[in-house]
């Protein structure tokens, strides 16, 4: 009987363990899914960037892709990705009234 118990708690403890980490691999799905979108609208608005912050964009997004574990990282990279992209985007309307 002892054993039975004893691996009912062991099998108790290992879902208890595996519940945060299923809840990290959806919210990185989502960022990954974030990183995709974003690399989509860099390749089809080239136009709209200049080349430096698409360089300095796909440099955060790769960087996003390799935080797949920690999601604040992943978010953190995405938004300066996000930042690059606005700063470029002011920087070429700049040029383009001058």
């Amino acid at each position: 009987m002892n054993r039975i118990i004893c691996i009912a708690l062991i099998a108790a403890m290992n879902l208890v363990d595996a519940a945060p980490a299923l809840a990290d691999v959806g919210v990185t799905d989502a960022c990954q899914d974030d990183i995709k979108d974003l690399q989509d609208k860099i390749n089809d608005n080239k136009d709209d960037y200049t080349a430096e912050s698409r360089r300095k964009a796909k440099a955060q997004l790769s960087a996003a892709r390799t935080n797949r574990m920690n999601p604040a990282k992943c978010r953190g990279n995405v938004l300066d990705a996000r930042k690059e992209l606005q700063e470029g985007r002011r920087d070429k309307n700049k040029k383009d009234r001058d």
